[in-house]
């Protein structure tokens, strides 16, 4: 049984109309995996620091799947000898989402390439491609 530690990672829409594209829950398998990499990779790293790093990382509505591609990317690209806790918190990927005007105002040559997508009861539009990737709701016509 993976026990789930906190909700899925919220669709909140961002001020610069951005979504994370993560989904799944996060559990206490994650957090562990993840933290004994982070101890592994990291040796001057201590048991608290992964203590305050799993707050964190509730605070900020993270996934297991967030959560492992943010360690993988501190450990591929951190200053040794030591990470922040904020270089794994501010790890994300966004899907970039347009309103109508933006579509027919600033994207209009390339129209074709963006669909309708609902967002919290909103509709925007994503790029098709983006919307493949991520598994974006269409809006039904």
């Amino acid at each position: 049984m993976n026990l789930r530690v906190e909700s899925k990672q919220s669709s909140t829409v961002n001020q610069n109309n951005e979504i994370s594209a993560y989904k799944d829950d996060l559990t206490l398998v994650g957090i562990k995996t993840n933290c004994a990499k982070i101890l592994a990779a990291f040796t001057g790293v201590e048991q608290s620091f992964t203590i305050l790093l799993t707050e964190s990382l509730k605070r900020n509505k993270f996934t297991d799947e967030r959560l492992t591609d943010a360690v993988n990317f501190v450990i591929d690209n951190c200053k040794y000898p030591k990470p922040s806790i904020s270089d794994f918190i501010q790890f994300d990927k966004k899907v970039k989402l347009y309103t109508h005007n933006e579509v027919i105002n600033v994207l209009y040559s390339d129209f074709e390439n963006y669909k309708a997508v609902e967002i919290e009861g909103n509709t925007l539009w994503a790029h098709v491609t983006e919307i493949e990737k991520y598994n974006l709701t269409r809006v039904k016509k």
